[in-house]
């Protein structure tokens, strides 16, 4: 899960491990079931790799959940991914910004003074 101010980019593996829960399923059955390791369920449930279109239709088949609904989640949060590390970059160039001595560089006339601060 990654934040901002205003982004919380949940991973598709949340709503994955809401289900396994839902159903009393350990996750090495979960993972026996779709054919993969126990290691890339986890890291599927973590976000830390790609929800792919071949893995949301092994959901389907074993979950019930169409594949459609995997696929949306995922560019859901790959989208809320982006927009909430542009904006910690945002804020983090906002912080370093105020380190800058800019009534100094004002009256030297290296900056035109500036409205407001946003």
């Amino acid at each position: 899960m990654k934040r901002s101010k205003t982004y919380i980019a949940t991973p598709p593996g949340a709503t994955i491990k809401e289900q396994l829960e839902d159903r009393n399923m350990s996750q090495k059955e979960f993972a026996a079931r779709l054919g993969i390791s126990e290691k890339h369920l986890s890291k599927l449930i973590n976000g830390d790799v790609l929800l792919t279109f071949e893995m949301s239709s092994k959901l389907e088949t074993v979950l019930g959940i169409p594949a459609s609904f995997w696929n949306n989640l995922e560019a859901i949060y790959r989208d809320k991914m982006i927009k909430a590390d542009e904006e910690n970059t945002m804020e983090e160039d906002k912080d370093i910004a105020k380190l800058f001595p800019y009534n100094e560089m004002v009256s030297l006339g290296w900056v035109a003074p500036a409205k407001s601060m946003k």
